[in-house]
């Protein structure tokens, strides 16, 4: 797990494994792991990296998943989300409500559904701009990236932390 603030790393036995969400092996491959510089002028690196002209830092969480795919209506997807602009992504999962491609076929509006909320939330539903390598800023806050679209699998995964009811603030 990456946080945008220092965290003791917690240590969670084999039991518990059920409890990880790690980048799944089709969307790292995508990402391209590895290392890059960035330009500590104009990016901000990770926590802890000292300030000079470059800093090596770890690619695949920071990278933006680009295609579109061959996503579906109904579809189970992942969304690449941050709340800062320098942190790590994470991913959300959500249902696949509309999908609009550009011309060109490079870049796409989806419309994200995430049912654990009610309808009635802000949180409910979210229009998403992706396919390129642009990072764009969230009208939920943060920042979104790609999306991916789930396997039946990794759908029953994300569904164990899914509450019953959708939630209610």
């Amino acid at each position: 797990y990456l946080s945008a603030s220092e965290v003791r790393p917690e240590n969670i036995s084999h039991d518990e494994n059920y409890r990880l969400r790690f980048c799944p092996p089709s969307a790292c491959a995508s990402l391209r792991p590895g290392l890059r510089d960035i330009d500590a002028k104009t990016e901000v690196p990770p926590r802890g990296s000292p300030w000079r002209k470059t800093v090596r830092t770890p690619v695949y969480p920071y990278r933006v998943l680009e295609g579109v795919g061959d996503l579906r209506v109904g579809q189970g997807v992942e969304l690449q989300w941050k709340m800062q602009f320098g942190s790590p992504f994470g991913w959300w999962f959500g249902c696949l409500e509309e999908l609009r491609r550009d011309p060109g076929g490079e870049t796409a509006v989806a419309t994200l559904t995430f049912n654990h909320f009610p309808s009635s939330s802000r949180w409910h539903r979210l229009l998403v701009r992706f396919g390129d390598s642009e990072q764009r800023p969230c009208t939920f806050g943060g920042y979104t990236g790609g999306i991916r679209g789930v396997t039946l699998e990794e759908r029953q995964h994300w569904m164990r932390f899914f509450p019953k009811e959708p939630l209610v603030f």
